[in-house]
């Protein structure tokens, strides 16, 4: 999915989504429009299971990325993330913490009205968690995350992720 704008990034509106899916659909242009289009052999897959987004690196070392994408809208009050009785992936890697996935995955959040896009490690993320850990409970990441970490800019976020992505591991 190409970029709906032709704008410089530095002049980008205020990002305002209609919902998380929409979001997902902006990063996924980011990623196309700033990373696969100057390496094509990085890429985010079109179809999604596990997280949002998938994105392989075909150049040596091979490797593969997942990030999940949440945007919060004031109107629902809570950033919510896996099952009501804390069942799913989210949870499960958040709660055992696998080696690969601190590694390869990050969490893309955004917030309605707010125009940076925050870029977190599934420890930064651990940190955010109503109550304090993963429970059989829905579960919500904490609302000072977008006041406690440094939110990007769309080039910040750009190259931050150009860096995790082409990083030699």
């Amino acid at each position: 999915m190409a970029l709906q704008h032709s704008k410089p990034l530095a002049t980008m509106r205020k990002m305002t989504f209609q919902d998380e899916h929409d979001f997902e659909g902006y990063i996924r242009g980011l990623i196309a429009t700033h990373i696969t289009s100057t390496d094509k052999n990085i890429y985010a897959l079109t179809n999604k299971k596990a997280v949002d987004i998938v994105i392989c690196k075909d150049n040596e070392p091979t490797d593969l990325y997942f990030i999940e994408v949440k945007y919060h809208k004031h109107r629902h009050g809570r950033l919510g993330f896996g099952g009501s009785k804390g069942t799913g992936y989210q949870p499960e890697i958040l709660d055992r913490r696998p080696k690969f996935f601190q590694k390869n995955m990050r969490w893309v959040i955004g917030q309605e009205d707010n125009d940076k896009i925050y870029f977190l490690t599934n420890d930064d993320l651990i940190n955010y968690i109503a109550g304090g850990q993963i429970g059989e409970k829905f579960n919500n990441i904490q609302k000072r995350v977008f006041q406690d970490e440094q939110g990007l800019t769309e080039d910040e976020f750009v190259s931050e992720l150009t860096k995790w992505l082409k990083k030699e591991r």
